[in-house]
């Protein structure tokens, strides 16, 4: 149903639109520079459904929540993930196929690696789509930025090998 495609400039233009209602609004991007070359630094991947662009998946640092690295929750070598879904298709029950398209596609350009995850604590559709799928609670933190303070789960997923 879903595929994987590089990112591209014009995708990754377009993820930067999107805008999600509160509380989800940390979701956001913003439409600055930096943004446009964090997506298009190799980290990010677009998902596609048919012609429509459905979401996305990141890998590595891009996928961490900064406050994460002062609380001491990225030290452990795992592969970070991040994703996003269009929010026109935030709760429609799209979210454990995305999730599993993502872990697929893991298992073929990582191998066989821990995953883990960041979520925002509030986001409980999330975080049953992501606990049903083998992602069990191992931190959690505050994020701190000028206007706001977000507790964050800190969700891993082994691999048994």
């Amino acid at each position: 149903m879903y595929h994987i495609q590089p990112m591209t400039l014009e995708t990754a233009k377009e993820i930067q639109t999107w805008t999600y209602t509160e509380p989800y609004s940390l979701y956001s991007f913003s439409e600055d520079e930096e943004v446009l070359e964090e997506l298009m630094d190799g980290s990010y991947v677009s998902v596609w459904n048919g012609r429509k662009l459905f979401g996305y998946f990141c890998f590595g640092k891009s996928a961490r929540v900064p406050s994460g690295h002062d609380a001491g929750v990225y030290e452990e070598d795992l592969l970070d993930i991040g994703l996003g879904i269009h929010p026109d298709e935030i709760g429609k029950g799209n979210g454990k196929l995305f999730l599993r398209t993502g872990l697929q596609y893991v298992i073929e350009q990582f191998g066989e690696k821990d995953i883990r995850l960041s979520v925002a604590s509030f986001n409980i559709r999330a975080r049953k789509v992501y606990e049903r799928e083998g992602f069990v609670v191992y931190h959690s933190f505050v994020n701190r930025t000028q206007s706001s303070k977000v507790p964050f789960e800190v969700m891993i997923k082994r691999i048994e090998n």
